[in-house]
């Protein structure tokens, strides 16, 4: 299992984090959704309290995860020998 998740992720632990970025982006731009279907919206004002603007955050997550993806990847292909 160890293996397929490296080769998922190139072998590279910055494309590593930026799934992770990813899915913690993609968690908080819809965490609005989860409260209201638990059907506790005091969840939805703690966390905008730590966090701000939940929906904002998560955007901004997710923007520089494929940011860092688009980087590491022009970095992986200019290593490779063959290409």
């Amino acid at each position: 299992m160890l293996a397929r998740l490296k080769a998922a992720c190139l072998h590279s632990m910055t494309i590593a984090w930026s799934y992770c970025l990813a899915l913690t982006g993609a968690l908080a731009s819809i965490i609005d959704d989860i409260a209201d279907t638990l059907g506790d919206p005091g969840v939805k004002d703690q966390i905008s309290a730590a966090v701000g603007d939940v929906k904002t955050t998560g955007r901004i997550l997710l923007v520089i995860s494929v940011v860092t993806i688009i980087a590491r990847l022009r970095t992986i292909r200019r290593k490779d020998p063959c290409g």
